[in-house]
């Protein structure tokens, strides 16, 4: 590092190992770019899509039994076939659904890069097989998209190894012509290396960017675009919660005054300590969110008497901080676990009119609509 005028200057090499460094530590969240793609009319067909490719990637193998230069002995013909039907039943449960676990995930990509290299070295002629190396870059699209850069950089790697085996047995036959094949290997760097890594950094921004639209960045809470998603999700994935379910809407008494007496300032802080005593009343699977200035809403999976033990928790932990000053007002519908998805927004709309007759009460209060 050097002084100029005060301002210290940090070498460029220093400031590109720090992006490199945040670039491979950046954090995969496969379960939110699954829900995502999910929540998108355009994106929600993306396993389809995956299971259509390895329906082409089966054809592939079919047809390679079938020309000179292809599979040229019975041994590698049957393993042709063999890839073929296990791409064809891979394909199949893309189809099917639902979108796979992230180990499940994982599994897939291991399996598909090795099948894609069991397939070209077995392909009799080296110079079909060379720049059939760009399949390779398919399964890197879809790391990118839904996988960390720790396992988008193995794949390269894997895709370096497989090309340069590639490229070693082309040059080496003795006919061979090397600038062809040494043009492939260009192409090939441009498929499989070049703008795969410009995509995936594309993706890495983009998806934080994506993330972030998702919360409110005073109190860290969903907001209601975040709300609408985790509702989205959970309504994939009913099981696993619980019968019963319940809708809280929670406004603060005497906001305004606040803000009047003691500034905006203290107005965020109060609303920073009401969504950490929320987080905390209401823990997972649990979904909160601030939905407007003053006002919260949280999902939860419990009966009445628990909600009732959540509500005074939350009022005895916000009556016991000094920097609120303020109470709350809650309204509470109840609704059918499995059904949250369809009547959220209805339970929602139940809760908000329970909270204003909480409000009417002369808040500090819970209401509920039952």
């Amino acid at each position: 590092m050097s002084s100029r005028g005060g301002v210290t200057l940090v070498p460029e090499g220093h400031i590109h190992m720090h992006l490199l460094r945040r670039w491979w530590s950046f954090p995969a969240d496969f379960a939110w770019s699954a829900a995502y793609h999910r929540m998108s009319p355009l994106l929600s067909h993306v396993h389809v899509a995956v299971g259509i490719w390895c329906g082409f990637f089966a054809a592939l193998c079919v047809a390679a039994a079938h020309t000179p230069a292809g599979f040229d002995s019975g041994t590698s013909e049957k393993a042709g076939y063999a890839i073929a039907v296990a791409n064809t039943v891979v394909g199949v449960a893309w189809v099917r659904g639902p979108f796979p676990t992230e180990k499940v995930s994982r599994l897939f990509v291991a399996y598909i890069e090795v099948a894609i290299a069991a397939v070209l070295f077995l392909l009799a002629d080296p110079f079909v097989a060379l720049p059939g190396a760009a399949a390779l870059g398919i399964i890197g699209s879809y790391i990118a998209v839904f996988h960390s850069p720790k396992l988008f950089v193995a794949h390269q790697t894997w895709s370096v190894a497989v090309t340069g085996a590639l490229l070693f047995r082309a040059v080496m036959e003795p006919s061979a012509d090397v600038v062809l094949a040494y043009a492939y290997l260009i192409l090939l760097t441009l498929i499989l290396f070049s703008a795969p890594i410009l995509t995936q950094s594309l993706l890495l921004l983009l998806r934080s960017d994506a993330a972030t639209a998702f919360y409110d960045p005073l109190t860290g809470l969903r907001n209601r675009r975040g709300l609408d998603a985790a509702i989205t999700q959970r309504g994939n994935d009913p099981d696993g919660h619980g019968s019963t379910a319940a809708v809280l809407v929670v406004d603060l008494d005497g906001f305004k005054l606040v803000n009047d007496r003691f500034g905006h300032a203290h107005g965020d802080v109060v609303l920073r300590v009401t969504a950490e005593a929320i987080d905390a009343a209401f823990p997972p699977p649990a979904i909160t969110a601030r939905t407007g200035g003053e006002e919260f809403a949280i999902l939860t999976y419990v009966d009445t008497d628990a909600a009732i033990e959540q509500v005074a928790a939350l009022q005895t932990r916000l009556a016991a901080d000094p920097e609120v000053g303020v109470t709350v007002s809650v309204g509470v519908a109840h609704l059918e676990a499995t059904s949250v998805a369809r009547d959220f927004r209805e339970a929602w709309s139940r809760a908000d009119v329970a909270m204003y007759a909480a409000k009417r009460a002369g808040g500090n209060s819970v209401s509920f609509d039952l």
